[in-house]
């Protein structure tokens, strides 16, 4: 409950959250909220809607064409930040906001007219775009593998009966 408590107090202050690989992580907290507190992360930001920066889908979008990974460490080597003590969680969330800033400055004349809730809004719509083009290279490559589109919180999904 604390970790959710404290991301709501920040949304309903309005500033967003930054998120890298919003999916994994904030779905991670959710569950785990519903298995051990009969909660889930939504009821944390109904005073105020949940806003996320996640560099990973910023990065995808604003530079498509980079070739390599896009991992925390990937995209702190491209935007010069450094990242001390790599998989500390600490450590793993200033880097992000840091590489989000990069990515801001960087792209500046391409989202410095876009509000937090329209920047979210967007990131959705790119992230449901690249796992469209994952997904597609997935068939052509025959891989099974199967991309969830669902950003930044994937749905729950009803128990199997």
């Amino acid at each position: 409950d604390e970790i959710a408590r404290v991301l709501g107090e920040q949304a309903a202050a309005g500033r967003p959250l930054v998120v890298m690989n919003a999916p994994f992580d904030l779905t991670l907290l959710d569950r785990e909220l519903r298995r051990h507190r009969a909660t889930n992360l939504d009821r944390w930001f109904e005073p105020a809607p949940l806003r996320v920066l996640d560099p990973r889908v910023l990065d995808k979008h604003l530079d498509r064409y980079r070739k390599g990974r896009r991992t925390l460490t990937d995209l702190c080597a491209h935007y010069d930040v450094v990242l001390e003590g790599a998989h500390d969680a600490a450590a793993d969330a200033l880097a992000a906001m840091e590489v989000v800033r990069a990515v801001g400055r960087r792209f500046a004349t391409r989202l410095e007219r876009l509000s937090p809730a329209e920047l979210h809004t967007l990131q959705s719509v790119w992230h449901a775009a690249q796992a469209r083009g994952l997904q597609a290279w997935f068939a052509r490559s025959g891989s099974p593998e199967a991309v969830d589109p669902a950003w930044p919180l994937r749905p729950e999904l009803p128990a199997a009966a």
